[in-house]
This record gives structure tokens, sequence and C-alpha cells, in this order.
């Protein structure tokens, strides 16, 4: 039989070292891509289930009844903006309208996976840190597969003498090309909303983020908004967070509040090039 020379059996188990060097690695990234998916689609689970919860706190209710969703989800508390100084206001009345009705306080409340639109402020841990780093220098399009796509769901609850007096809710989230938006605002305060005698208001605004930048709808609404007003700034689709396919445009994070504005255009302000209206009505 042929003896293995010295030279043939150090090339053999560099090989075999190769080999299993390689399926280490084949093994890590495909643990760290369940881990990863696990991760994302818990949190945004829990991020569902918070703007759940939101859309059925009722203005007036007493700041008790919303103290265990603040338990839960680990709010925190801070006082609004110092009153605005009259002196050179452009609108008076309206300064001091808004200084007259100031909330005490308010709670918030923010999920995100990877803190990425916190990235320009210092990160707390090696590992957060990192992974904003690794988020911002890597291309949506390859972080797609691997659900590494950042999102933001906010929620703010505004009291004011021991009673809601105002609760936002917002969803942000990374598209195909540009962020995407949604904030629905329910307040009895129709002056802070600028939205005249109505129940609810849809207008379209910019979104400044880290990237392309992008778009997004404020919806406001006042208690006495019809039940399909409700569910058209209420609704969302959750696979805009963790679909391995990302949402192109609004209208596909939001459809329901696109196909209300549809059919009664005379509640919105969007401009009629935007990607997600269909034909206005006359």
């Amino acid at each position: 039989m042929p003896s293995v020379t010295p030279s043939g059996a150090l090339c053999h188990r560099l090989l075999r070292l190769a080999l299993r060097l390689t399926m280490a690695a084949l093994v890590l990234i495909a643990l760290l891509y369940c881990g990863l998916r696990i991760y994302a689609g818990y949190l945004a689970h829990r991020a569902v289930s918070l703007l759940a919860e939101a859309d059925c706190i009722q203005v007036g209710a007493t700041e008790d009844s919303i103290l265990p969703l603040v338990a839960r989800y680990g709010a925190f508390k801070w006082k609004p903006e110092s009153p605005i100084p009259t002196d050179g206001c452009p609108d008076k009345a309206r300064c001091e309208y808004y200084n007259a009705h100031r909330s005490d306080y308010a709670y918030g409340i923010a999920l995100a996976p990877f803190n990425v639109m916190s990235a320009p402020y210092p990160q707390t841990g090696h590992l957060r840190r990192t992974i904003a780093a690794l988020m911002i220098q890597t291309p949506s399009s390859w972080r797609d597969p691997l659900s590494l796509r950042d999102w933001e769901i906010e929620v703010e609850i505004y009291i004011r003498s021991g009673r809601v007096e105002k609760v936002l809710g917002s969803i942000f989230v990374e598209g195909r090309t540009r962020w995407l938006g949604n904030t629905w605002v329910l307040s009895a305060d129709t002056h802070d909303q600028e939205i005249g005698p109505r129940a609810y208001k849809i207008i379209g605004t910019a979104l400044t983020f880290p990237g392309n930048g992008g778009g997004g709808i404020l919806q406001y609404l006042t208690p006495a908004a019809t039940a399909e007003q409700l569910l058209a700034a209420h609704s969302f689709d959750a696979r805009c967070l963790t679909g391995v396919v990302p949402c192109r445009h609004l209208c596909d994070l939001t459809p329901r509040a696109f196909q209300y504005l549809n059919q009664h255009p005379e509640f919105g302000n969007i401009v009629a090039s935007d990607d997600c209206l269909g034909p206005q009505k006359p």
C-alpha cells in the first residue's frame, strides 16, 4: 500500500479543519438568522399588542385605568414642554390657549428592535452599538431576508387633572425605498388638532429618518369619530414589520386609511399624486 507522505497528511488535516470551520460558520449563521427572526417576531407581536391596547383608551378615562398598561410596557413619564412665551408669538391667542390647556404630564412607550432611529445618540451596551452601526452601513435590501428591518412603535398618553386628555399612537418602518409612517391622535380638543368641526381628518407628513427619509400620514380623531374612522386610523399591516418582502407604499402599511380616504376625500388633504390614492370623487 502506498504510504501517506507528511505533506499529504497535513493537507488532509487542513482540509478537514476547513470543512469543520465552514460547517460551524453555517450553523452559526443559521442560529443567528433564527434568533433574529424569533426576536423580531416577538417584539413585533408585543408592539401590535401595545397599539391594540392604546386603541381602547378613551379620552376622559382615569389615570388609574391606564397604569396597568404603563407598568406592563415600561412607560416613562415626562412633563410636556414649558409654556410658550406670548411676547412675540405670531398667534398670541393660540399661544395663550396652548399655555392654558397644557397637560400636567404624559406617559411614553417606545418599542424598536434595533434602535437605529436613535443611532445619532449614544447606545447602551456594545451589542446595541454594534447592531446600530451594522444597520446604518448595510443596505436594507441585504438586511430584509434576516429581518434586520428597523421600525419603531410609539404610544403617548397625556394626563390632565387625573384624566386622560390625549392619546397618540405611531408606527414607523423601513419600506422598500423609504420610511413609511402612520400616526393617529385622539383628543377632544379640536382647537389643538386644527380639525374644526369634524371628528376625523387625515393629512400627509414628511419623515426625516436615517437613509432616504420618507412619508407618512397623520390622522386626527375626536371621541365623536365613527367606528369606520377609528378602524381607518388604527389599522395597519403588521407584515410590514417583519415580512421578508418590505412594504412599498403607505397604502401597504395602512390600507384601510386610504380606502376610507378614497371613499371620503373631504376628510383629507393628501395630494392625488400619492401612490395610494385612486380616482377621486368629484
